[in-house]
């Protein structure tokens, strides 16, 4: 068995290995070039993309530009304008100040790059492949810097081969696109996939016209102004009220010193502020942008940047529930002082929305009409196999209060609904009938969102949505499964898209159809708070034992609970 020596790496393979690092897919290429734009003092940015990044990323800037002999530099290893001595590590005010970015980049692609600069006439041209010059010459241009990345990963075939479908790489670019044009609102930023405007924004300066752009005037009008400032820490940006959320995470985003960055700790925090506010497994909407001293965060904790940790992570944090608290406490009425969780400490465990307080008002309409009183004599409580429950009362709106003549059972009514729901839908999801809209709502979604969207139409109109696309990023809803009728139209359709969009196109089509089936039972079923008529308890029962599983709901939990008559006698000490 002969022994490996130790030998030096190719050029060629070590720029392929640092690319493999920065460069993940077609978002990364254009997170690199959009820095480098930003760096570069641009007002006007531009990103072309063909095939989803497959074919082209031609990234179009009106900055700075460069001669001819920065342009030549930028694509050697380690060469930037950005950092000089490695105190500059610890004090980073820039972006794309990685010298592997560029000719990583260029090692795997045919790789353009066409810049001038104000104090010359002409402009340089240059062309490499798999990071290997092919030619360099003068070139008419305006002020600026154009880079075309044509044939991503044409020579590292196993890495192309990992790529996801257009739809969910396009989704990944306009994601980050629309990341740096919140965070840059004084740049007017252009997306355009294969011809087609996906995102523009004005550069005007203003951050709602730009959230605008990304997320719509709908919920950008309902967004909440955040301003805070301590001697650590300063915060600005928009949050959503309580009465608009999300089903997972996808609409928190995190600024730090002009750059989007993610760690579950301030996304903890974030939470923390609306936890009495909104429902469980639900999240809010936030565009936070946090100015700190650089030597307080360390944002090379990962190749890409993603990724940071603060030397003062408890007060960043602290910083982040008093801001959100303060925004949050003209909205919901709170008058107390911040609590450490930041929403008003004495009244945080019961304050309620006061729509909530309405729809949990005890009403105290007993159920059958012989009931005479608080009594039930146990012989008139009749039992059968289509009536195994009668019902006493339904407590807060949420619990009906049952009895089969010798326990006492106490149902949830959403989750025995959702029960129902989730049994009368096909293994696939589909509807067998569809409710038509009295009124076609709008429903206007980011640029990631519409090419989840745009890729699940034909699904989505066989679970009984009717959609039709209305201009950028919009679409008309015509029609919704008709179990759904009741529902919030346009909330159901927005979750089944996070939903698919956290799913991503691997993901096999029973794991999506299931996961969409229980969304649909979600929404459709009654909520707590909803008051229910006797016969509506009395058909409850009835459906909730006519299905597969009656004792718990779609996603496991009980959706019945019995007290026998030991317990109660344990309980009053007989």
């Amino acid at each position: 068995m002969s022994v490996s020596k130790i030998k030096i790496l190719s050029e060629d393979l070590i720029n392929k290995i640092a690319a493999g690092e920065v460069i993940e897919r077609p978002a990364s290429v254009v997170k690199e070039l959009i820095e480098n734009s930003i760096d570069a003092a641009a007002t006007k940015i531009t990103i072309e993309i063909q095939a989803a990044g497959r074919k082209l990323i031609r990234v179009s800037d009106n900055g700075h530009g460069m001669d001819k002999e920065e342009v030549l530099l930028s694509v050697e290893r380690h060469s930037t304008s950005k950092i000089s001595k490695l105190d500059d590590l610890f004090n980073i005010q820039s972006l794309g100040f990685r010298g592997e970015a560029l000719p990583s980049i260029a090692s795997v692609s045919r790789f353009e790059v066409l810049s001038r600069s104000k104090n010359n006439d002409a402009g340089t041209e240059l062309k490499l492949e798999g990071g290997k010059d092919q030619s360099s010459a003068e070139a008419g241009c305006p002020q600026g810097t154009t880079v075309s990345i044509k044939d991503l990963f044409f020579n590292t075939p196993a890495r192309k081969k990992f790529l996801k479908s257009p739809a969910t790489e396009m989704g990944h670019i306009a994601n980050i696109v629309a990341k740096y044009a919140m965070v840059n609102p004084q740049i007017a930023f252009e997306l355009i996939s294969d011809g087609k405007p996906l995102l523009s924004t004005p550069g005007s300066g203003n951050l709602k016209d730009a959230v605008i752009s990304i997320y719509g005037l709908e919920l950008t009008r309902e967004l909440i102004a955040v301003a805070y400032e301590s001697p650590l820490i300063k915060i600005k940006g928009l949050i959503s009220p309580p009465t608009i959320s999300r089903i997972d995470k996808t609409y928190e985003n995190f600024f730090v010193n002009k750059r989007y960055v993610r760690n579950f700790l301030l996304n903890r925090a974030l939470e923390d502020s609306y936890r009495a506010l909104i429902p469980n497994n639900r999240y809010p909407a936030a565009i936070l942008f946090i100015e700190i001293d650089p030597q307080q965060v360390d944002v090379n904790v990962h190749p890409t940047k993603r990724e940071v940790k603060f030397v003062k992570t408890n007060d960043v944090m602290g910083a982040i529930r008093q801001a959100v608290g303060e925004a949050l406490q003209g909205v919901v009425g709170l008058k107390n002082s911040l609590s450490q969780t930041g929403v008003r400490g004495e009244t945080a465990q019961n304050w309620q929305p006061e729509m909530e307080q309405i729809l949990f008002e005890p009403h105290h309409t007993l159920a059958p009409s012989r009931v005479e009183g608080p009594h039930v004599p146990q012989q008139e409580i009749e039992v059968s196999s289509s009536q195994p429950l009668i019902p006493l009362y339904q407590l807060k709106n949420t619990y009906i209060i049952c009895t089969d003549g010798e326990e006492l059972v106490l149902i949830d009514q959403h989750a025995a609904h959702e029960r129902i729901l989730y049994d009368q839908l096909s293994p696939k999801g589909n509807v067998t009938s569809r409710q038509a809209l009295l009124l076609p709502e709008t429903i206007e979604v980011n640029p990631k969102e519409n090419s989840i969207l745009s890729e699940n139409l034909e699904y989505l109109s066989g679970i009984g949505f009717d959609l039709e696309e209305f201009g950028n990023n919009s679409y008309i809803l015509r029609s919704v499964p008709a179990i759904s009728a009741k529902a919030p139209a346009k909330q159901l359709l927005i979750d089944i898209i996070s939903e698919l969009q956290n799913l991503g196109k691997s993901v096999e089509m029973e794991v999506k159809q299931e996961k969409v089936k229980k969304l649909i039972a979600c929404h459709s079923a009654i909520k707590a708070g909803d008051k229910l008529t006797q016969q509506e308890m009395n058909q409850l029962i009835k459906d909730l034992y006519a299905t597969i599983n009656p004792a718990t709901c779609p996603h496991g939990r009980p959706t019945i609970i019995r007290i026998q008559e030991e317990e109660l006698k344990k309980r009053f000490g007989r």
